[in-house]
């Protein structure tokens, strides 16, 4: 298949994988060593950035449009989930400044501008264009591009649903490192995926080749620990619910891709995961 490359492990750099589910014309591969889920081969860099911005993938993946649209419901989520969670920091009653990266219509930066004392800062940053303007359009802070290093520094950055997309968290983490605080935080939500034994464990579709990489929660753990995080609290959520089936079961009816299972019997989870930068720590990437 052209404009695609074969890649080593993005978390270990082993070599050797095992085949673990096909989707699209993709597939999705096991780490021998350390668990890891990826898609391999991928495809290049060049598309993955292309595809990152336009939300369209060119004819190796089919012509795959992931474009979605702003929901309202992700905005109430969010200010609920991060009422619990950073609860601590709302009772201080003290400006903040957070940075959400990977913003898309700007959800976030609305739920987290809902619970902030005033006089905080607030922004997100936004590669995809249509999505910054309408973000805009709703008076929300969101900078069209990537993470600049030369962002000013912010006490808190979150990345939700964002690891799945990113073909290298480690320097990831070390940009994210670059703009936060020395005390700073970090918010990352994603899925266990790779905690899962097979492929009918997971109640949704993959979303390959969109979603690169699949991590467990200790994949996670050691990407903060190398980046030099401590993790202060971890949430589990389980998704495979009454309403996710029907999710489902909608998609297959129209002709996309869907999972049909038996609710509450997945071990998946959507892990929520809270960790503050240790101080003085170097960053411990393997090579």
């Amino acid at each position: 298949m052209a404009n695609v490359e074969t890649i080593p492990c993005p978390y270990c750099q082993s070599l050797i994988f095992s085949h673990w589910a096909t989707e699209i014309g993709f597939d999705a591969v096991r780490c021998a060593d350390c668990r890891l889920i990826y898609v391999n081969p991928r495809p290049s860099l060049a598309l993955i950035s292309e595809a990152v911005q336009t939300g369209a993938h060119g004819e190796e993946a089919g012509g795959l449009v992931v474009v979605s649209r702003r929901q309202n419901a992700k905005v109430i989520r969010y200010q609920k989930i991060f009422s619990e969670i950073f609860k601590d920091v709302w009772e201080v009653g003290k400006p903040i400044s957070w940075l959400d990266i990977g913003a898309g219509y700007g959800e976030i930066v609305e739920a987290v501008s809902a619970l902030a004392p005033p006089g905080s800062r607030i922004e997100g940053f936004e590669p995809m264009k249509p999505k910054v303007e309408q973000a805009r359009a709703r008076g929300l802070s969101v900078i069209e591009g990537y993470l600049d290093s030369a962002h000013p520094k912010v006490q808190i950055a979150s990345i939700i649903d964002v690891y799945s997309h990113i073909p290298n968290f480690d320097s990831f983490l070390a940009q994210i490192r670059a703009v936060l605080v020395p005390d700073g935080q970090i918010f990352i939500e994603t899925g266990n995926l790779a905690d899962l034994n097979d492929r009918g464990e997971f109640p949704n579709e993959l979303g390959l080749p969109d979603h690169l990489v699949f991590a467990g929660e200790e994949h996670i753990r050691g990407h903060l620990d190398r980046a030099g995080f401590d993790v202060v609290q971890i949430k589990r959520q389980r998704t495979d619910g009454i309403v996710n089936l029907a999710k489902n079961a909608v998609k297959i009816a129209i002709g996309r891709t869907g999972h049909i299972g038996i609710p509450y019997t997945s071990n998946y989870r959507q892990l929520l995961v809270r960790a503050q930068l240790r101080p003085d720590t170097a960053i411990s990437i393997p090579v």
